[in-house]
């Protein structure tokens, strides 16, 4: 149970990050600023890069699994984060399909969600590396 409710708080950082965001569009910002979904996606590439990292360290430092190289554990987190932010499109794709939404107005404004949520990510391996290296 501790371990569960331990993980559990990883994922404070991007519920935060996607609570503003309801918050923002239930009070019609998105309609006022129309780019204001720029930094919530990168924030949110941001936010799953943090929880995979912090994850994936508490597995190890729990002996759950095996330490990770540096490199792998990187390319791990970019990797993550890149597979959330297509599943985010994709399932945002299906709503727009079936339950006639606009969450996706064009195709250039899918791929530049995409590209901010693993910039957010690339943010946080850099972040990551640069640490390491002190």
């Amino acid at each position: 149970m501790k371990r569960a409710s331990k993980i559990t708080s990883f994922f404070l950082f991007p519920m935060v990050i996607f609570l503003v965001h309801l918050a923002v569009k239930g009070l019609g910002g998105y309609e006022m600023f129309p780019d204001v979904d720029i930094p919530f996606h990168y924030m949110g590439g941001l936010s799953i890069a943090y929880t995979a990292s912090r994850i994936l360290s508490y597995l190890e430092s729990e002996k759950i699994t095996a330490a990770l190289n540096k490199v792998i554990f990187l390319v791990l987190l970019l990797s993550l984060t890149a597979t959330v932010a297509a599943s985010w499109e994709f399932a945002e794709f299906i709503s727009d399909r079936f339950l006639h939404t606009n969450l996706q107005p064009s195709i250039a404004n899918t791929m530049q969600d995409q590209f901010l949520g693993i910039l957010g990510g690339g943010t946080w391996v850099f972040i990551s590396l640069k640490r390491d290296l002190r």
